[in-house]
């Protein structure tokens, strides 16, 4: 069965936004009529398929500690093997964890600049929504 954009979004709870975004990606099944989107939604399509954000878009939620511990463990273990002094492998973890923290950042912002086009997305369909009621209330 074909829904509209709305339908398809109450029905199966996501986001009118994400699902022009899946049909931007061609990540789902859809057509065009007279204008307007539709979308297939059958039984087997709304049990197997679940909508997440796309994977540029996942908030992935960095567990810092797990990470320094995995760096002080590797660097620890190479220490000892090597026989090197506490100082020259204390100044090496320094190092690693000042990376992974760094990578911790990048992640950060690029979920930042994710979320502001997100946003950016939402405003402009605000516009659209807004001028589309005003234009059926004035008829």
């Amino acid at each position: 069965m074909w829904l509209p954009l709305a339908e398809y979004s109450l029905k199966n709870k996501v986001s009118i936004s994400t699902l022009r975004r899946k049909i931007k990606a061609a990540d789902i099944e859809y057509r065009l009529d007279d204008g307007k989107y539709l979308i297939l939604d059958s039984e087997v399509a709304a049990t197997t398929e679940t909508h997440r954000p796309s994977l540029s878009r996942v908030m992935v939620s960095t567990d810092v500690s797990a990470t320094v511990s995995t760096v002080e463990k590797s660097s620890l273990a190479a220490a000892t093997e090597s026989g090197e002094s506490v100082i020259t492998a204390a100044n090496r973890l320094l190092a690693d964890l000042k990376k992974a923290y760094t990578q911790v950042l990048q992640d950060k912002e690029v979920q930042i600049l994710n979320l502001k086009e997100d946003i950016s997305d939402l405003k402009t369909l605000i516009k659209v929504l807004e001028s589309e009621n005003d234009r059926l209330r004035n008829q």
